[in-house]
């Protein structure tokens, strides 16, 4: 075969799969505007909602992106379908309406603040939580003033138990640093990373808006552990392949991090007392 044919055949078979990557459309995730989510809010999801519900419903809002006004194409839907009881109800629905992922959670007004507001596992990014009415706007307003008592304390607490996983991912990093496991060590660096910037929002008693912005919202924190920039800055550069460099600076963060909790911890930072293991605690009877 000539180089001239192969040139023109090799032309046909780029042409023939630009072609077939033109038609490939994706079934189950397409692009959609605020205008289209909230016409289908209005005329399919609240009618559906009420008849389903009746009078158990109590209020529906809208959080995450599209309650913030910043849901761009591929944005979801979230949904807070407040209830008077939801014993009897699924936690809550997904469905895949025209390539959007619509997802709605059943839930009390009296969880909403023990799931949302309270500093619990997930305070870190749940705690942010914007609400934008859809029904019952009096009563979504009203949920919005709470106030969290003791929330230095609270937070304190959940950073301590955070302190667990901070010591297994680090201590993941520090063997596949030892042993040069560089197929591997994205997602471990990354569960690193990751368990940093949780740890970080308690530290700082402030949740991240969305995880879109958590190292945005992570680089202006007054509270960092040292080198956490350059910790941050070797995993989006991606120079974290040199070890020698990820080694220095992992180990820097980790000291730091626990010099940051020993500050607002009083006592030992571990537990170390394997006297007993589960220790029940002692209670006076009442006479």
């Amino acid at each position: 075969m000539s180089p001239q044919t192969l040139y023109q055949e090799n032309r046909v078979l780029k042409s023939k799969n630009i072609k077939r990557k033109e038609k490939r459309r994706f079934i189950g995730l397409k692009k959609h505007t605020h205008a289209q989510r909230s016409k289908l809010l209005r005329n399919i999801v609240v009618p559906m909602l009420r008849k389903e519900l009746g009078p158990n419903l109590v209020a529906i809002a809208a959080d995450g992106s599209y309650a913030r006004h910043e849901d761009t194409g591929f944005s979801d839907l979230e949904l807070m379908v407040f209830v008077k009881d939801n014993t009897t109800l699924p936690r809550g629905f997904a469905k895949i309406y025209d390539g959007m992922l619509i997802e709605g959670l059943f839930i009390t007004e009296e969880q909403y603040h023990k799931q949302i507001h309270e500093p619990n596992d997930v305070w870190y990014i749940a705690g942010s939580d914007i609400l934008l009415p859809i029904t019952n706007p009096s009563f979504v307003h009203r949920l919005q003033q709470y106030e969290v008592n003791d929330l230095a304390k609270k937070c304190d607490k959940q950073a301590q138990i955070l302190l667990y996983e901070i010591q297994e991912s680090f201590g993941k990093l520090f063997n596949a640093i030892d042993h040069a496991n560089r197929d591997n060590l994205f997602p471990i660096l990354s569960e690193a990373v990751m368990n940093t910037l949780k740890l970080l929002a308690y530290i700082n008693r402030k949740p991240y808006t969305s995880m879109n912005s958590f190292v945005t919202e992570a680089k202006r924190f007054k509270k960092k552990p040292k080198g956490f920039d350059d910790f941050l800055w070797l995993t989006i550069k991606g120079e974290y392949q040199d070890l020698a460099a990820l080694e220095r600076c992992t180990t820097e963060v980790f000291a730091s991090i626990e010099d940051l909790l020993e500050q607002s911890r009083h006592g030992n930072l571990y537990d170390d007392d394997l006297s007993s293991i589960y220790r029940k605690q002692k209670t006076k009877k009442r006479r």
